[in-house]
């Protein structure tokens, strides 16, 4: 039996969830008119023997390398999203402020692929524990804004 509390915390965090998979259905949306049109500009160009083949591919590339970021920060904030529904689902690890873990559980290894891409530009290091997804800020990341 579930008390009122824990129907309303399974509430919030569906609501998180649909926000989280709204937010990212719209860039997924946006990213994919991105990569079409540009492949359509491509297309175009080239037969119409314009010169633009070497910065329509390097567009395109940008462009993919974009997707794939933003799967990984999708992948990223449904796994927060989804840590917010229990009180023992977001750890610490002792002495360590820069390293989190995650309760992933039967995703927790498709949740450390899918962050991949972030861990491949140096923003964090990803790994998995059974269950547990832990993400590690290095020292050093090349995007971290601290105040």
């Amino acid at each position: 039996m579930t008390d009122a509390n824990g129907e309303e915390n399974l509430e919030r965090t569906r609501t998180l969830d649909a926000a989280v998979s709204a937010a990212g259905h719209e860039l997924r949306n946006a990213l994919n008119g991105l990569l079409v049109n540009l492949e359509v500009v491509r297309s175009m160009a080239h037969s119409a023997g314009f010169k633009a083949e070497p910065f329509m591919a390097q567009a395109l590339n940008q462009s993919e390398e974009s997707a794939r970021l933003a799967e990984a920060a999708i992948a990223m904030l449904k796994l927060i999203s989804g840590a917010t529904s229990g009180g023992e689902a977001v750890w610490w690890e002792a002495g360590n402020p820069r390293q989190i873990g995650f309760e992933g559980g039967a995703r927790a290894e498709a949740m450390s692929t899918a962050l991949q891409p972030l861990a491949d530009r140096g923003v964090l290091s990803v790994e998995t524990s059974g269950s547990r997804v832990i993400l590690t800020i290095p020292e050093e990341s090349p995007n971290l804004i601290t105040e």
